[in-house]
Parts: C-alpha cells; sequence; structure tokens
C-alpha cells in the first residue's frame, strides 16, 4: 500500500512540525490502521538515498568500471538493509510496548517514526551525496553527518514523547535505543557489503 501524495505532504509537515514542538504535530499523521500500513509503503521515498548508499559502497572506481545498478551481493544488501531498518524499531517495539504498557501509542509511534525514517534517510544522503561529486571530503561528510545525526535525535526524541507519553529519562533511553537499533543495522549491513 503506497501512500498518496497528500498523505506524504501532510506527514512531512508532522514531522516538520514535531522538529519545532508545535502542538497538534501529531494530527498531520494518519495514525488509523490503514496509515499505519501505508506508512510502511514511504520506503520507496528513500530510493534516493539508496541509491547514493549504493554508489558509496561501490566506490568510485568500481562505478566507472562496471556502474552502479546489477544484480549482485552489494546491490542484495543495501536494499536489505534499508529495508530491514525500516522493520526494526516496529518489530522490537512490540515487545517494549507490551512490557511498559505502551500498546495505546504503538501505532502512532510506528507511523511517526516511519516517516522520520524517510527523512532522517533523506538527509543524511546529503553528505554522501557530495562526497560522491567531489564537493567534500570524507572528513567533512563525517562532520556533516554526526551534526544531521544530532538533529535527527532530537527530532525522534520529540516523537517519542509525542506519540508515547514518555518523558524524561525514558525518552532518552527509549530514543537512543532505538537510534542505536537503526544504526546497528546500518552498519552492520555495511561490514557485510
Amino acid at each position: 500500500m503506497l501512500a498518496t501524495a497528500d498523505e506524504v505532504v501532510r506527514s512531512l509537515r508532522g514531522t516538520a512540525d514535531l522538529l519545532n514542538r508545535k502542538p497538534g504535530a501529531l494530527g498531520r499523521f494518519d495514525i488509523s490502521e490503514r496509515g499505519f500500513w501505508r506508512s510502511f509503503g514511504a520506503f520507496w521515498l528513500t530510493a534516493p538515498a539508496v541509491v547514493i548508499a549504493l554508489a558509496l559502497e561501490r566506490g568510485r572506481d568500481d562505478l566507472v568500471q562496471s556502474g552502479l545498478f546489477r544484480f549482485d551481493h552489494v546491490t542484495l544488501g543495501v536494499l536489505a538493509g534499508a529495508l530491514a531498518c525500516f522493520l526494526v524499531v516496529p518489530l522490537a517495539m512490540i515487545a517494549v510496548a507490551r512490557r511498559l504498557d505502551l500498546t495505546r501509542g504503538y501505532v502512532p509511534f510506528v507511523v511517526v517514526t516511519n516517516w522520520i525514517l524517510v527523512v532522517a534517510s533523506l538527509v543524511l544522503s546529503v553528505p554522501g551525496l557530495l562526497l560522491l561529486l567531489g564537493l567534500s571530503t570524507p572528513g567533512l561528510a563525517v562532520v556533516h553527518g554526526l551534526a544531521f545525526g544530532a538533529v535527527l535525535v532530537h527530532l525522534y526524541g520529540s516523537a517519542v514523547r509525542a506519540t508515547l507519553g514518555l518523558s524524561g529519562a525514558g525518552t532518552v533511553l527509549l530514543t537512543l535505543a532505538c537510534t542505536a537499533l537503526v544504526a546497528s543495522v546500518a552498519g552492520g549491513v555495511h561490514a557485510l557489503v
């Protein structure tokens, strides 16, 4: 199930409103059962980030020699890793939500998490794109990635607070755990490829 253009715009505005801590930000997201399943369709919006990740994994020399798109372990690994990043938090949160009696907030949490992941993947691909184009050095790309990452962790913390009603240490711990989970999946794929 793919999200409609209207839903994409509303969800991206909701994500921006969460970042700016605007009241009513959650109202922009479709947190119905249908919206829940369609939020996974937002994965297709990460295609530009997946292409950049694939180009970075192949490296400049391999790109020149053999091109970007071919069916091999690198392509399969990057695609599987991107998909795994979308699934790991919702699957892990099933147990956490039950254990901490947060099941009421599970659907809004997953919907918002999926849309934040779209924004995060696109934003975090910018330093890689600059690196590929020769407009950045590897060190500068890392600095840009860390700076963008800090903003995205803040955004995710706002989402945890708004959807699950947590505050203080609970928000910090869950935000860091979910962020670490996605980062470890992405890092694991990079190590395997």
